[in-house]
């Protein structure tokens, strides 16, 4: 596993491309896709390459390596996951402002503002008008649906963004590898991780320690679920166990319910 960097881009923006195919909230999401691949293929390029650009997010790649049994000669990337820091304490400050390209001197960063800054309305201006392969509607039924509120409790922690595995490297340990590498740089700063997850992912996460908080109903046959992660050693400091078997925020749970028809824990 190491850190992503621009040369890595063609391969992760395919396995991007290919990684959700099947997914049943994907496909909810975006269902003209086989109609417009190419209208996806592009917005997928932006995606990631706003990503790789944005503040406090870090991308990881796994590579294979010669011992693997479809070496071909050269390293390919397997998979890729996005994690995000957010807080504003002073470990926060600095994963939010050192990115993989804060050795390239004050000139360059700039440039890499105004790079965020204009990819920020590519994007913005790819999803508001030239995405076909995107149901507009139902993209702001599931921003109404989940957002940031359902995090609201954790003024600081690492979320998961995304994570993806090429199918040819599916099933072989590929996603247990990249979150487990996020958990255990959330675990040295004592930190709890949180993420969405549609059906596709879910049983990975809680195999790995993942908490389902609640479930978001999107549509009758699609749902999106809030997650938490807590270190071993810090078990219980986030989370406490309900009666029925579920967890909930364990300081103010009451804003939990806040978010109310939202969530159904």
């Amino acid at each position: 596993i190491r850190k992503m960097a621009r040369d890595d881009l063609p391969q992760v923006c395919a396995i991007a491309f290919q990684a959700f195919a099947n997914d049943e909230l994907f496909n909810w999401l975006w269902p003209n896709s086989k109609n417009h691949p190419d209208d996806l293929r592009r917005y997928m390029i932006i995606r990631q390459r706003h990503r790789l650009v944005d503040v406090g997010t870090h991308g990881f790649v796994v590579l294979t390596e010669e011992t693997d049994v479809d070496w071909t000669g050269k390293p390919e990337i397997a998979g890729y996951a996005f994690f995000e820091r957010e807080g504003n304490d002073e470990l926060g400050r600095k994963w939010r402002t050192d990115s993989i390209f804060n050795s390239m001197g004050n000139g360059l960063v700039v440039c890499l503002e105004i790079e965020r800054y204009l990819l920020s309305w590519e994007l913005w201006y790819e999803d508001k008008f030239l995405d076909r392969a995107a149901d507009r509607a139902r993209m702001i039924q599931y921003d109404k649906a989940i957002g940031e509120e359902a995090f609201f409790t954790l003024d600081i922690n690492w979320r998961l963004d995304v994570l993806a595995v090429s199918p040819k490297y599916q099933r072989r340990g590929v996603g247990a590898m990249l979150l487990e590498h996020g958990q255990k740089i959330a675990a040295s700063e004592d930190l709890p991780m949180v993420t969405e997850a549609s059906m596709d992912g879910r049983a990975l996460y809680m195999k790995l320690g993942f908490k389902i908080l609640g479930t978001t109903k999107i549509e009758d046959s699609v749902d999106d679920v809030i997650m938490l992660w807590e270190p071993r050693h810090l078990e219980g400091s986030w989370l406490e166990e309900q009666g029925d078997g579920g967890v909930r925020f364990k300081t103010n749970p009451e804003k939990l319910e806040e978010v109310g028809s939202k969530l159904t824990p």
